[in-house]
């Protein structure tokens, strides 16, 4: 097969990239991290109306007691305690994915990029990157279940 026909082959257009099959663990990481920055600009968009409804917004004037007990009673339950241990494993996870994701950018881990030579073999997913995600994942699980423990009245 000639190089032309290779790269014709592996054209997949817009299939390619919607198709999550065709992912390996590194691409994987890279779209939780972008998902994961949404949900953080989501989770933060909400906690400063929350936040700003509870001071009282541009009056000054604050909530009533009745308002602050619905408050208190929509996040102090199970729920609310779920989507906070949600919440911190979406932080660290999204938190030391991108310090790996920096010091690959930064040429610290796979060196200065080299030229490209059809075709090409990417040398991003190596044992050292592997291993940065796998110490992301296991970070937050860690953090994850440590919450748990910790609004769920465990002991640690």
């Amino acid at each position: 097969m000639s190089v032309g026909e290779e790269k014709a082959k592996n054209r997949r257009g817009l299939s390619g990239w919607l198709n999550p099959y065709h992912y390996n663990l590194e691409r994987w990481a890279y779209v939780f991290q972008r998902v994961t920055g949404l949900g953080i600009l989501a989770y933060v968009v909400g906690h400063l109306g929350d936040t700003s409804f509870f001071v009282g917004g541009p009056t000054g004037t604050g909530p009533s007691s009745s308002t602050w007990a619905f408050m208190s009673n929509l996040v102090e339950n199970s729920f609310g305690h779920l989507i906070l241990v949600l919440v911190v494993l979406i932080l660290v996870f999204h938190g030391t994915n991108g310090i790996r994701l920096i010091v690959s950018e930064l040429g610290l881990v796979l060196g200065k990029p080299g030229a490209i030579e059809y075709p090409y073999k990417a040398k991003s997913l190596g044992a050292v990157q592997k291993a940065a995600i796998g110490l992301a994942i296991a970070l937050a699980l860690v953090a994850m279940v440590w919450t748990y423990l910790i609004l769920f009245g465990g002991t640690i």
